[in-house]
């Protein structure tokens, strides 16, 4: 045994998180079968690729190239793709390219992305096809671990097949358009490649999270949310089942994870506590952890996820470790929360950077290029409101600079300001956005290609002290709940077990009694459906977690981009053909399948 540790010591591919590991295509199922443990080493690795910076296409891991880690990828890919974050401007991230919608397939969030999770699915792969399940006790390690690897091979593909192939909803009404590789044991290997349609790929996902829940159900080994866990494969399963719109599905293996769901999921838990310890609270089903060992905390934190969102070297509440404090809260996805000032998911996780005193700004967007589609931000500081809670401000439109006031006025049950003055010229165009702007606390700018007020992020920041670390929570039981609240409200005749759903994740926000939502109260505050009640929830819960962008076109509607920010300004339709990110160019010249279209 020995002598096989030490030769695979010799191959490793990386090693992180305290998980020692093999590479998986470095064993033989002889070596397998005569040291069983060895199969958790090997998937140990495929944990291990989430959360590394990886060398590739002969370029070193070391910044900013080591900024390639799977994970922040991801995440800027999902969620800057959204209507929850804005940008602070230019800049030389390839993040800026996919959240305008114009991603380059060369560039190395694209193919990293897809490279790494094609290594993730051959390693699950390799497992599979040489890990031995145990007919009789069911309850082994080596059981549990096959599942783990059914679990991560379903993962891979269903980012692959959300990320760069039309959401499964336009696959049924065109059922031309394709999905993505898909490969299903080392068999698929020797052939071709092409892409399997989209909805072969669901259906074989949901057949491998079955059998992940098959050999996982009921087994303690490795039970902890930093591995793969049955309730883990069935929590994505249900999220999976949503997707499709199977909702009667959804709803069932939501149940089932609710009959045995943590007191946390109703009482709720520490919100600002929770980005320090993802990996030790019960809402977190799965989740990758990371720690102060690993090559990016230690040697260069500024490549993390948090560090995009947040800035602490002024703060200085962890550590102090600097960070780009380049992405920011959309200004709507502000007033959504601010409706109930106290929500304590809001409380927790904004962090604007003030001005001294207790003056006014004044913001809105406008457009700023030739062409008249670019988004930037107009912004007044310094201001004072009137008694009447009006805030009176100067700016320049075109060659003539006046003053407008921006009046409160009650929208649906919520304020909002609107300029009394049909010439002013802001770009927040809508039924009833045209002359809307937003007043905040006064608030330092950021001057990057544009003046962009700083609202900070701390959703992915302070674990064990330090200031860009966190463990994202892939999988919680938030989602659970509202996964199943969405199928309810879309099966008709359960609107208020949808609800009830709802008021769960709003009580333990601390949103009771008034703030509850209702049958008799939803419509007074501007929701049509109980559906819509669900989705700005599940806005709220998940902001930044990377699935807005999914939850809009995967109900068919669009994504309206009319905020302050560097992008061009507008809605994206839900038949879009940019929703599916382009495939990167070096598998189109390797492979020959096609490229998605533009």
């Amino acid at each position: 045994m020995k002598k096989i540790f030490a030769f695979a010591f010799a191959v490793l591919l990386m090693v992180s998180c305290n998980m020692d590991f093999y590479s998986s295509d470095t064993m033989t199922s002889s070596q397998l079968a005569d040291n069983p443990s060895a199969s958790v080493y090997t998937t140990n690795g495929i944990y291990a690729l989430f959360k590394d910076a990886l060398a590739y296409k002969g370029e070193s891991s070391d910044y900013p190239n080591g900024r390639n880690q799977y994970l922040r990828h991801y995440y800027q890919l999902t969620e800057l793709r959204g209507d929850n974050v804005t940008i602070s401007g230019v800049t030389s991230d390839p993040f800026v390219h996919p959240y305008d919608y114009k991603e380059v397939p060369t560039e190395e969030n694209i193919y990293y992305t897809w490279w790494l999770a094609y290594k993730i699915i051959y390693a699950a792969n390799s497992n599979i096809a040489l890990i031995v399940p145990d007919p009789v006790e069911k309850h082994t390690e080596t059981n549990h671990v096959l599942g783990e690897n059914y679990f991560l091979r379903a993962l891979g593909h269903f980012h692959m097949v959300t990320l760069f192939a039309m959401p499964y909803v336009y696959w049924k009404d065109h059922p031309e358009a394709e999905g993505v590789p898909e490969h299903r044991g080392m068999d698929s290997y020797s052939a071709p490649t092409t892409r399997a349609s989209i909805g072969d790929i669901y259906k074989h996902i949901t057949e491998d999270l079955e059998d992940a829940i098959k050999y996982m159900d009921d087994n303690v080994n490795r039970n902890s949310c930093v591995y793969a866990t049955a309730d883990a494969a069935r929590a994505l399963l249900a999220r999976v089942y949503l997707y499709m719109e199977e909702n009667q599905k959804c709803i069932q293996v939501c149940d089932e994870l609710m009959a045995h769901a943590p007191s946390s999921v109703t009482v709720g838990y520490d919100y600002e506590e929770y980005p320090t310890k993802t990996y030790d609270v019960n809402e977190t089903i799965f989740c990758i952890r990371p720690n102060v060992t690993d090559w990016f905390v230690s040697e260069h934190p500024q490549s993390a996820i948090g560090s995009m969102y947040y800035d602490d070297s002024d703060f200085k509440r962890f550590n102090g470790d600097s960070g780009w404090g380049e992405h920011y809260w959309s200004e709507e996805l502000i007033d959504l929360f601010q409706r109930y000032p106290q929500d304590k998911r809001f409380k927790a996780y904004f962090v604007p950077v003030l001005e001294e005193g207790d003056k006014l700004m004044v913001t809105f967007p406008i457009k700023t290029d030739d062409k008249n589609t670019y988004c930037s931000c107009g912004i007044v500081h310094g201001l004072t409101a009137a008694a009447d809670g009006s805030v009176s401000f100067q700016y320049k439109i075109g060659s003539s600079k006046k003053t407008y006031k921006a009046v409160p006025t009650i929208v649906n049950g919520y304020t909002q300001y609107i300029v009394d003055d049909n010439n002013f010229i802001s770009n927040g165009e809508g039924a009833s956005q045209q002359k809307r702007v937003y007043v905040r606390p006064d608030g330092k700018v950021r001057s990057n290609g544009g003046n962009f007020p700083i609202y900070y992020n701390t959703k992915f920041n302070g674990q064990e002290g330090k200031s860009n670390l966190t463990s994202p929570a892939l999988l919680r039981w938030g989602e659970v709940v509202l996964n199943r609240a969405e199928a309810l409200a879309k099966v008709g005749g359960r609107d208020q077990d949808a609800l009830d759903d709802v008021n769960i994740i709003r009580n333990r926000a601390g949103l009771t009694g008034d703030a509850e939502m209702t049958l008799g109260n939803y419509q007074a505050r501007g929701y049509n459906t109980i559906l819509d009640v669900v989705l700005d929830e599940r806005r709220m819960e998940f902001c930044f977690e990377g699935l807005r962008y999914f939850d809009v076109f995967r109900n068919r509607k669009n994504m309206d981009r009319r905020f302050v920010g560097f992008h061009e300004f507008g809605e994206i339709k839900w038949t879009d053909p940019r929703i599916a990110l382009l495939i990167p160019l070096d598998e189109i010249n390797a492979s020959g399948i096609n490229q998605n279209p533009r």
